[in-house]
């Protein structure tokens, strides 16, 4: 998720953006979740926060810087 619009990039495999810059990796066998922006702008820079729905609620923020 990207805070500063609280707009839902990925959920699982699948991405809700229609910017194409904007995918995830999950690679097989592996608890890991990528968020890939390709050809990164300023405009991209802020908070990212990754969440596991489970209870209690795992979540993760990540601030991205953009320099440039």
């Amino acid at each position: 998720m990207r805070k500063r619009d609280l707009h839902i990039l990925t959920s699982g495999i699948h991405t809700y953006t229609g910017d194409a810059r904007f995918s995830v990796r999950h690679p097989e066998h592996s608890d890991d979740w990528d968020l890939r922006i390709e050809y990164v702008q300023k405009r991209d820079a802020g908070v990212y926060e990754c969440q596991v729905n489970t209870e209690p609620k795992i979540n993760l923020a990540v601030m991205l810087n953009v320099d440039g």
